[in-house]
């Protein structure tokens, strides 16, 4: 029987290709206008705000920040080393540290400005979501090189609240945040597939995207 599944590194490539798709058409088609769900969501969040769902926001913004994520990465970089984990230490740092990178460059090149009344301060500008991006590289990088229940809990609860958390602070639209989401999840898939492929020649292992079919 054949391998129907697609590589991760093709999935990943598709992801990224459709983020920066989506880049160059707001960045060429109205970049301070939002578009589908954008507006509705960004006022029906903005509807419906409650001090202890601020509380919580406004948490989820410096823990989700750049500081607080660098920090959590080298950590977990580090441990994993420790640990003899070098491959999942390498994906860890590399797809965190290439996802924010891209997302940066994506922010400079789109330069699509926030929505004008957000609760918290931001820098730099919308498109993607910052944020979002490095919630998702982390834990989508986690999730593969520990394809456990705990790391899929993770990630399946982590990048969801951190989206809608920038979402709710008003200084992301939807799109920004879904953005942000498919492109950690897809340096994820890239980084984790190259790196597998890279030990797999070296120590003459098979890639688990390739696997030996029986016959």
């Amino acid at each position: 029987m054949s391998n129907t599944r697609l590589p991760s590194a093709f999935v990943g490539a598709v992801g990224l290709a459709i983020v920066i798709v989506a880049g160059v058409l707001i960045a060429t088609t109205g970049r301070d206008l939002p578009f589908g769900l954008d507006q509705p969501w960004h006022d029906l969040l903005l509807a419906h705000h409650a001090p202890v769902a601020d509380t919580v926001a406004r948490f989820l913004n410096v823990a989700g920040g750049t500081l607080s994520m660098t920090i959590v990465t080298v950590v977990l970089a580090v441990g994993l080393a420790i640990k003899r984990h070098f491959t999942e230490a390498a994906s860890v740092a590399l797809t965190v540290a290439l996802a924010s990178g891209m997302s940066s460059l994506l922010k400079t090149a789109v330069a699509r400005p926030r929505p004008t009344d957000g609760i918290v301060a931001a820098g730099s500008t919308s498109f993607p979501s910052g944020h979002t991006t490095t919630a998702a590289a982390i834990t989508i990088a986690l999730a593969i090189a520990f394809p456990f229940v705990w790391s899929r809990v993770l990630a399946a609860v982590w990048i969801p609240v951190m989206a809608v958390s920038r979402n709710y602070l008003l200084v992301h639209w939807l799109s920004d945040v879904l953005a942000g989401a498919l492109l950690g999840a897809s340096v994820a898939l890239v980084v984790t597939a190259a790196l597998r492929g890279v030990r797999a020649r070296f120590l003459k292992e098979p890639s688990p995207d390739r696997a030996p079919i029986a016959g």
